[in-house]
Formats: structure tokens, sequence, C-alpha cells
């Protein structure tokens, strides 16, 4: 199974790569938008994530809370603009959106769509373990609208293209929307699992039906340091991107060419203005592509709920071998990936979980030994053995991590950090 620049990213977005987690502190950037809306921003590896503050005499609405470790320094970018947090509104269930809500307290009333409660209790999710103020108090299955602050503000769900569980945010006094992940700063979009590359256009042209022309356009992620808005026209221009897009890798496969032979060619090379984020050209077609093969019917489910349940009751060292043990006798029943182990190392890391970590990562490594991210897999078996105080075996770990990939800078700031002899 070929790892994708969205693989990467997707295992990046699980945590921050310096634990633990508290310890790092990215800047929120604020810019005020309208005389009552805010854009906060946080800058992550290769791109940036967008929250809203919609700040009047009722108080502040938030929309997405960012990560985890990043919750207090948004918490406190927003106390700054001097009134209360009442409402927090999740556009998707993803950890750089929800994340930040329990800095929050339980106070604010958390609006999301009905689907986040089992997301969040599901996949891999189930060991970020988190608490109950990430949780929604209301949940939307279609749309809601909230009066706050004299405005009306539109709730709607929009599901089925980045997430299935996604809603869009639109303050109709103010004239701005939260367009969550449906257009990923005007480039080429990004899709979970439970999303589907194919109903782009179809969306779009639902949040074009519902938006005024004048709107200004806020979506989850812009490119590194671009605090750009985007406009009707913009939406439009990528819903029409999406669409020929989906057309011309239909239509490369009809032919009988494979997606390699469809990326070596550059097929959608007309469309190279929208590869300024994270997603590129051949993401983009592998995407479409993976969608347009996909056979139809239930997939098998995860493995995590049973690793998790494992983990709980007998510990780290069992859920491994129960891992090892299903892949070997049940590789049919259930959905494994090269990355499992992984991830679960990565989730339980910053919560004070490093010694099970380091037995995840391990595992990671003897299940996968040639898995293409394994340089992350020394990287977080870095960062666990700073926290159980084995510096040179982390050091060790950083090495081996640079000798997969020369060009992990993290891997290399890690190693300087540990003072490298």
């Amino acid at each position: 199974m070929p790892v994708t620049r969205l693989a990467t990213l997707a295992l990046t977005c699980c945590l921050a790569l310096a634990a633990p987690a508290a310890a790092q502190t990215r800047p929120v950037v604020t810019t005020r938008l309208t005389d009552r809306v805010y854009l906060l921003s946080i800058d992550e590896a290769d791109y940036a994530t967008n929250s809203l503050a919609f700040v009047g005499p009722d108080g502040v609405l938030i929309v997405d809370t960012q990560k985890r470790e990043d919750g207090p320094a948004l918490r406190a970018a927003v106390e700054a603009l001097g009134r209360p947090v009442r409402y927090i509104v999740n556009t998707h269930r993803h950890v750089e959106h929800v994340g930040g809500n329990e800095a929050f307290g339980v106070e604010p009333v958390v609006i999301a769509h009905a689907l986040m409660p089992q997301k969040l209790r599901s996949r891999s999710a189930i060991f970020d373990e988190f608490p109950a103020a990430t949780f929604p108090d209301i949940t939307v299955a279609d749309s809601l609208t909230l009066f706050f602050n004299g405005e009306a503000i539109r709730i709607i769900a929009l599901p089925g293209s980045h997430d299935d569980n996604e809603l869009i945010v639109h303050f109709t006094g103010s004239r701005v929307v939260h367009l969550s992940s449906l257009v990923n700063g005007f480039n080429f979009p990004g899709t979970d699992e439970d999303g589907d590359p194919l109903r782009f256009p179809e969306l779009a042209g639902r949040a074009m039906a519902l938006l005024p022309h004048d709107v200004a356009i806020v979506s989850g992620h812009n490119p590194r340091g671009e605090r750009r808005t985007g406009s009707w026209d913009d939406l439009r221009a990528h819903r029409d991107m999406t669409t020929r897009s989906i057309e011309i890798v239909r239509a490369g496969l009809a032919q009988g060419r494979d997606v390699s032979a469809l990326q070596r060619d550059s097929v959608l090379r007309q469309f190279a203005a929208f590869g300024r984020n994270y997603v590129g050209q051949d993401d983009f077609i592998q995407e479409i592509a993976d969608r347009l093969r996909r056979p139809a019917g239930p997939r098998p489910p995860h493995v995590f709920a049973d690793l998790y349940a494992v983990w709980n009751s007998q510990g780290a060292a069992a859920a491994v071998a129960r891992y090892a043990a299903l892949r070997r006798d049940h590789a049919s029943e259930y959905r494994f990936d090269e990355n499992d182990l992984l991830i679960a190392g990565m989730k339980v890391l910053p919560n004070n979980h490093a010694a099970d970590a380091i037995t995840f990562l391990q595992g990671s490594l003897r299940e996968y030994p040639a898995a293409p991210l394994r340089y992350m897999t020394h990287l977080f078996l870095a960062l666990a053995n700073r926290e159980v105080g084995n510096v040179e075996r982390a050091r060790e770990h950083c090495r081996r991590a640079l000798e997969v990939n020369p060009r992990y800078e993290r891997a290399a700031q890690l190693l300087a950090d540990l003072g490298d002899r």
C-alpha cells in the first residue's frame, strides 16, 4: 500500500512532535476580519489551522479549537478579546479542530455534527481518551440557527466530502462563513477515509446555493503563513476544478491507464495552481482513483477497538501480541495498516504513558520493519525514551530516523536538543 503525502500528514496531525505535548507552544495569530469576527490561526508543520471567534455583548462563540496542546494558547488569545466563551462549534472530528475544547472547561456549550460523539469514541480516536468537555452538548444532523450577539448564525451539516461529520458555520450579518475542509484553502482537497472525493463538486455546489455572493470564506486550513479568506467566486472555481479533475481521472482509468501513469503524465497539470497546500496533484489523483476503484459494500472493522480493550485490561505488551495474532490469523476480518501501532504509540505518549508508547512503537518496527514511515516511529521512540530518562536510547532512535530519512528536520533538531555526542 503506497504511502502518500496525505498519509504522512494524517499521522503528523495526530500529535505535535515535541513531547510532552504541554511543552510545545505555537503562537496564535489573530486577524480581525470584521468588527466582531476574528480569525485565529496556528501554523503547523505544513499548513495553518483556522479558528474563528465571534465577539459581542453576549460573549464569544468559537469555531474550532485547534489541537489539544494548542488549547491553552488559543484560550489566552480569546480571553484577550475581553468576553467569556459561551459556545464552541466544531466543524468536524479531527483532532486539530476539537482537541482544544477541553482547555475551555465545561462552561461553553459545544455544538457539533450528530456523528461526532461516536467518532471520538471509535477507531484510533479511542486512544486519545478525550474528556467530557470535548464532546458536544448539542448535535446537528441537518441545520440549526443560533441567535447570538444579535446575529443569526446558521450551522449547516454538509458532510461527505472531506469527512462524514462536517458542519459549516455562517455568520449571516457579518457575511463570514467557516467552510470547514470543503475547500482546503482553495487548493486540492484532502479526504478522510470516511469522506468521498467524488462528492466535493456536489457539496461545493450546495454551499454556493446557500451562501450570498459577498460572503468571506474561511476554510479549515490554509498554506502555512497565509491568512487569506476566499470569495464565492473562489468557491465556484474550486468546484469546477474538482469536477474536471474527477472527469480526467475517471477517463484515464477507463482507458486502462494506472494511477502511476496518470501521475507521471501530470494529467491535472492545468490545475497546478491548486497545489499550494499539503495536497499535491499526485495525491488528489490517488484519492480519486482509490474511491473510483473501491469495492461496493461494507468494509471490515478497524483493529483499534480490540487493541484498546486489551491495552486497558492487560497492558501494552498484551495489546501488541494481540495485534500480531490477529494480523497473522484473522487478516481478512479486520482492516490492518502498517501505521496502526505507530498511531497507538503516538496517541498514548502525551497522556503520561511513555513506557506503553515505547512498547507500541517497538511492536510497530517488528510488525512492519520496512514501513515507509518508520522514521516517524523512530522519532516517537526517541521522544518516549527521553520522557523516561533514557537519553542515549533517544539519541540512537534520532540517528536511526535520520538514516531512513536524512532530511527529517525534526529528528535532527531533537538530536541537537539531546546534546548529540
